[in-house]
């Protein structure tokens, strides 16, 4: 399976910290870089690549619209 590295928009430190936290949770590579402004982080995960999108779930579909 092919992975790319996604990057998270600029953020302060304590989403960052929570980001983080998050990513290790499931065991997933991540990065914390200071961004331009050095108030703020980019935080960036390597996530799995899929070649075609999931398809939505048809649970909450309203029939009378399709």
């Amino acid at each position: 399976m092919r992975e790319t590295w996604f990057c998270h928009d600029p953020v302060d430190t304590e989403t960052a910290t929570e980001l983080l936290s998050r990513y290790a949770s499931r065991n997933i590579k991540t990065q914390k870089i200071l961004a331009l402004d050095p108030r703020l982080w980019i935080v960036s995960a390597l996530l799995p690549e899929f070649r075609e999108e999931p398809k939505p779930s048809k649970q909450f579909r309203n029939p009378m619209w399709s």
